[in-house]
């Protein structure tokens, strides 16, 4: 029914010169998803249907010159 996701993260360059660049990354996602709350149209507050993720993702990267 329902899903929100935030993202933030970067790119920093270690290294960048004559052999190459070497670069460092990192993102953090945060995601939600609400599903249909009760049968035949009613809610039901206690039972809820949801499902929370928190992705962490790392890189390191190396460019040939």
């Amino acid at each position: 029914k329902d899903v929100q996701e935030m993202t933030a993260g970067y790119w920093f360059n270690i290294y960048n010169g004559p052999k190459g660049r070497f670069r460092q990354g990192f993102q953090y996602s945060y995601m939600v998803r609400n599903l249909w709350s009760g049968t035949g149209g009613t809610a039901n507050p206690s039972n809820t249907t949801q499902g929370i993720d928190n992705m962490i993702f790392t890189s390191l990267r190396y460019y040939l010159p």
